[in-house]
């Protein structure tokens, strides 16, 4: 049986799932959202979180979740989100492929593994040597080339062709922020990362991109153990997320300290 619990509860710091919040901090997040549906088994071996419809849920399960407890979870999962338009949910890929299977089954549509992420978090870390430049706090008289970057970010994340004047007024808001920074080699911008998120024990960083023209010269890997040291600072771990099929951003990564912690898979339906 699932009960729903407040965001004010402290299910998210305690164990058995701080043993591997690494994976799930994007939870932490969710559960700061408006309104999010926050749903637990009983037993507290599965936790689902939503921030809304429009965005993927969460569903975390512990490792002890046994055979008769999937069941249970199939059915909790189908009727929470059978009335839903459209659905995408992150979980174990073990996990997401068994309720992927049970919930296009009952639904008769299809579905498909739309990311592989690996989690990340950096334990010590390992800064770069001999690049060139330093990290700097973007103005606003660099919103159009930060605008153009995060055009190329979301091309190379998502796939989606956008411009540069879509991206204005995300760029704008990014530079106003306290968390977002560039790395600059003399006056040019060659690199952007962000520390998007602070859960009580991480930070998690995100938005690291680098044009194709400065890439295997170090800088995304130079900001991103910068931003590790802001992070560390405030007595947090880093932690990121990186998509499998980009093999380059996470060797970079690992180049910086950065270690696997464990993948989840994103699931995505069509009717």
């Amino acid at each position: 049986m699932f009960i729903p619990f407040d965001k004010s509860s402290n299910v998210f710091n305690t164990k058995p799932f701080i043993t591997e919040e690494v994976r799930f901090n994007l939870m932490h997040r969710i559960r700061e959202s408006d309104d999010p549906i926050l749903i637990k088994s009983e037993n507290g071996k599965v936790i689902i979180a939503q921030s809304s419809p429009q965005h993927p849920a969460w569903i975390w399960t512990d490792k002890d979740v046994e055979e008769q407890e999937y069941k249970e979870l199939a059915d909790g999962f189908y009727n929470l989100f059978k009335e839903q338009d459209s659905l995408e949910f992150v979980a174990k890929p073990e996990i997401a492929e068994f309720l992927a299977n049970n919930y296009a089954k009952r639904k008769n549509i299809t579905w498909k593994i739309s990311m592989c992420m690996e989690s990340y978090y950096c334990p010590n870390i390992n800064f770069p040597m001999h690049v060139s430049g330093s990290i700097s706090k973007p103005s606003l008289e660099d919103v159009e080339i930060i605008s153009e970057f995060f055009g190329g970010f979301i091309q190379d994340c998502f796939g989606i062709s956008t411009t540069a004047d879509k991206q204005f007024k995300a760029a704008r808001s990014y530079i106003l922020s306290d968390n977002f920074y560039v790395w600059k080699n003399g006056n040019e911008i060659v690199s952007m990362a962000n520390i998007a998120h602070r859960s009580p024990r991480h930070g998690r960083i995100n938005e690291v991109y680098t044009p194709p023209s400065h890439r295997k010269k170090g800088y995304a890997g130079a900001l991103v153990s910068e931003l590790s040291k802001i992070i560390y600072n405030e007595n947090k771990i880093p932690m990121l997320y990186t998509d499998l099929s980009n093999p380059a951003s996470n060797k970079a990564y690992k180049n910086v300290g950065f270690v696997e912690c464990g993948m989840v898979n994103q699931i995505s339906f069509k009717a």
